[in-house]
């Protein structure tokens, strides 16, 4: 099975994967304000396949559970303290971890400090385009650093560069299906860090594609594998089922994930 993505990834006895002369400026603690009726115009999910969120009074997820991982979103920017404007705790069977997030001007990550339970240390930076939808994410780990950078057409990506070298060609069929529930699964876009997944359905990194794929093509180490989408919608636009189709030139299966509006 061919797996072409960036994820999370746990060094142990290390403190710091950051290198200060060749990393980014983190950048100060960022001005925006969370909203994320900005991302969810038809309101947050209350359900994602296993992922299950709770959302406040103010509107913002506060909590979600992930089978047997529990997660916490803190808003000490809506109180203007200055340690972080969002701190996500997240935990996880032999994997505890808080991620300390800096936001840009309209309220989505521009940085993040992740540290898990053992002092390890890593870096995540942010851009988005114009349209506000994520652009270019770069990783700084104690594994090594990647970079992920999307190539959108009329505000649907449709191809992505990765370091490591991998790319992936992302189709949306002759009749685009609308995304109006905002719905992004990062898998297909080449992420399988859980933390991005969750910060998205919180309203933390930026817009949706305008619609919704329908095919994958990656290629990986001169191997290329495939994923089909098949999507049930409802009367109300919103997707309610997601059927995926993965194939490579050994492995095949298919797998369903069902969403509750």
């Amino acid at each position: 099975m061919v797996v072409l993505t960036i994820g999370i990834t746990c060094c142990m006895n290390f403190t710091s994967c950051s290198n200060e002369e060749d990393e980014p400026d983190s950048g100060v603690v960022g001005n925006g304000t969370v909203n994320p009726a900005t991302v969810f115009a038809n309101g947050i999910p209350q359900k994602v396949g296993g992922m299950n969120l709770t959302v406040n009074s103010d509107g913002l997820v506060s909590a979600l559970t992930d089978g047997s991982v529990k997660v916490t979103f803190e808003y000490p920017c809506m109180s203007r303290a200055d340690e972080a404007d969002v701190i996500i705790n997240v935990s996880e069977p032999e994997l505890e971890r808080t991620v300390y997030v800096t936001l840009n001007d309209l309220g989505y990550s521009k940085y993040w400090k992740r540290v898990y339970d053992d002092g390890v240390v890593d870096e995540y930076w942010f851009e988005y385009n114009s349209d506000n939808q994520l652009k270019k994410i770069k990783v700084q780990t104690c594994e090594g650093n990647g970079t992920v950078e999307y190539i959108y057409e009329k505000g649907n990506i449709i191809g992505m560069n990765m370091t490591p070298a991998g790319t992936m060609k992302i189709s949306y069929g002759s009749t685009p299906i609308k995304n109006n529930g905002g719905v992004m699964i990062l898998t297909m876009f080449g992420i399988e860090d859980d933390d991005m997944q969750y910060s998205y359905y919180a309203g933390l990194l930026g817009k949706s594609t305008i619609s919704l794929p329908v095919k994958k093509e990656g290629y990986f180490d001169g191997e290329s594998f495939f994923e089909d989408y098949t999507w049930s919608i409802n009367d109300k636009g919103l997707p309610t089922k997601l059927t995926t189709k993965y194939t490579d030139s050994d492995y095949s299966e298919t797998e369903d994930m069902y969403f509750v509006w």
